[in-house]
């Protein structure tokens, strides 16, 4: 793409919270920036007045939120035309230049893996299309010319700083949790925690799923795996700590004993934009706090009360096939939990389990990943299993 043109974009959950700070960003580099297309599942109002604003040659919505969408625009009188396209078509289009992924879960995979097989850039803010893609992504990536550009703020901020030194005078990488609502509770009131109280994270405001993931820390669990597949890393050389301030995101501990930490205050749109405009640093166009005036606390992980932290080391170092069993029990287990039928920390006990099951049967799993096929016949696998570890649970919760 010239330097004198904009860059076209395609935002993949453009109503929820990635989809809505991607399109503030753009708000504030309109000469950037041009919207494409935009994809969403469920909010066809939220989405009804983004196609008002940015008229996008394409857009989709889940077929049970049509009806819906398309009498919110007849309301509104709107008069311009657009093509309903599904996403993993959206992304390979010729007339795309950048991806924006916000979906969560494991929909995510597919339009990640149609991007770069079709050499887009992509901003990826799901984590699970990394760990599920895993290596087979960045090898079609280097393939294809294209960029995979982290959104997490973890990530982000690391990938700022990491390439400054040589490898080998890196000792060990740091990513940061914030804790999550239940940091400070006793072990016995997490394991019961109710969904009113897991689901209010008390610094970012996210989905559903990562705000349930993050207070587990299964979130940072996945977070560690995608350290390793961003930045080439060993798992033993990515560590976790506590920060409830979520004013620093990571650090570099390099052997010399210094430490360097990359801190912004905690707000996704500063990651958003370097993945956006990358290579480019540009002013900032909207107003933060401070962070001079901030206290910093660190603490260790506590393992006994948040062990999900210990399935990121655990699949990273299984490799292969195992960041998606992860990821795909998971998903499953964060279902039952929403659905009332499992207690909160049996989200940990199926996932675990799921993980162990495939240690010991390890012949029912694609030898090599290799293609999306294998993929999705990994999480198939895993979600039937973790599904019938889930029942066992429900009559316990």
């Amino acid at each position: 793409m010239r330097r004198d043109k904009k860059k076209r974009v395609a935002i993949l959950g453009s109503t929820g919270s990635v989809g809505t700070q991607s399109i503030e960003v753009i708000d504030n580099f309109r000469d950037r920036f041009e919207v494409v297309g935009l994809c969403a599942e469920k909010n066809f109002k939220v989405l009804a007045e983004q196609v008002l604003k940015y008229k996008p040659k394409y857009v989709w919505i889940s077929d049970e939120r049509k009806s819906d969408f398309e009498k919110e625009l007849k309301e509104r009188n709107f008069d311009s035309r657009f093509e309903y396209i599904q996403p993993s078509r959206l992304v390979a289009l010729d007339d795309i230049d950048l991806v924006v992924v916000g979906i969560p879960g494991f929909s995510s995979v597919e339009p990640v893996f149609y991007a770069i097989s079709s050499g887009k850039d992509v901003a990826v803010a799901s984590k699970e299309a990394i760990l599920c893609g895993g290596s087979l992504i960045f090898d079609l990536a280097k393939k294809n010319g294209a960029k995979i550009l982290p959104v997490d703020s973890e990530h982000s901020s690391l990938w700022k700083i990491i390439d400054l030194y040589p490898r080998e005078s890196i000792k060990r990488v740091f990513l940061t949790a914030s804790g999550g609502p239940l940091w400070n509770l006793p072990k016995s009131e997490i394991e019961n925690a109710p969904y009113e109280k897991v689901i209010k994270h008390p610094v970012w405001s996210m989905g559903a799923k990562i705000t349930v993931d993050s207070a587990s820390l299964m979130n940072k669990a996945f977070e560690i795996i995608e350290a390793c597949y961003l930045f080439s890393l060993e798992p033993e050389k990515v560590g976790v700590k506590v920060h409830p301030e979520a004013i620093v995101h990571s650090a570099v501990e390099l052997k010399d004993g210094t430490t360097i930490f990359s801190s912004h205050f905690p707000d996704m749109r500063i990651p958003i934009m370097y993945a956006m405009l990358y290579p480019e640093i540009p002013d900032l166009p909207f107003e933060i706090p401070s962070i001079w005036d901030k206290s910093l606390r660190f603490f260790d992980p506590d393992f006994e009360r948040f062990p999900s932290l210990l399935l990121g080391w655990r699949c990273a170092e299984l490799g292969g096939p195992f960041p998606c069993i992860l990821v795909s029990a998971d998903d499953v287990a964060f279902s039952y939990f929403v659905e009332g039928k499992i207690r909160f920390w049996d989200i940990y006990c199926v996932v675990e389990k799921t993980i162990s099951y495939f240690e010991k049967n390890r012949e029912l799993l694609p030898s090599k990943v290799s293609s999306l096929d294998d993929i999705v016949r990994i999480s198939d696998i895993s979600k039937q299993v973790a599904g019938n570890i889930a029942k066992e649970y429900c009559q316990r919760a």
